[in-house]
């Protein structure tokens, strides 16, 4: 495989970095969308079936201070994630070496990273969810019913 010149292990090491970059595309991806995935469909067959078993109580789920809790825990849920990734794994645990009580391995650092990604994804779809947008619909006037 080595051609006059060496471009040969230069051609297998840029493969090899692709192959890297790929993969590293999809340990963030592939999460990510599933949570979308999971949240969508939980979206449009579960949450329904919750706000019709609410009844008067459903009108809670859209208040301010919910969609506010909902964004701060996408926040925090980033920030695991970014804390968990195999990049920032090892300042990670030495950090949790010297402020926690225990010591986690690499291994649960990634499936931390996992499970922040999906549920990162999962709240951004349900954050969308709103009774008020399936039963009512929006109480906005149309522009040029309005005042001038």
């Amino acid at each position: 495989m080595l051609h006059p010149g060496g471009s040969g292990i230069v051609g297998a090491m840029g493969k090899l970095e692709q192959v890297e970059a790929v993969r590293a595309v999809f340990e963030v991806v592939g999460p990510l969308f599933l949570g979308i995935l999971t949240g969508a469909l939980q979206e449009k067959y579960v949450y329904p079936r919750i706000v019709e078993r609410l009844g008067g109580l459903a009108k809670w789920l859209s208040t301010p201070a919910n969609v506010f809790l909902g964004v701060l825990t996408i926040c925090i849920y980033l920030v695991v994630a970014a804390a968990c990734h195999a990049s920032n794994a090892p300042e990670t645990l030495a950090w949790l070496r010297a402020h926690a009580p225990f010591q986690p391995s690499p291994g649960s650092l990634r499936i931390a990273f996992f499970a922040a990604t999906f549920l990162c994804g999962h709240s951004l779809v349900m954050l969308g969810a709103s009774p008020a947008e399936e039963e009512d619909g929006l109480h906005a006037q149309p522009r040029g019913h309005g005042r001038r």
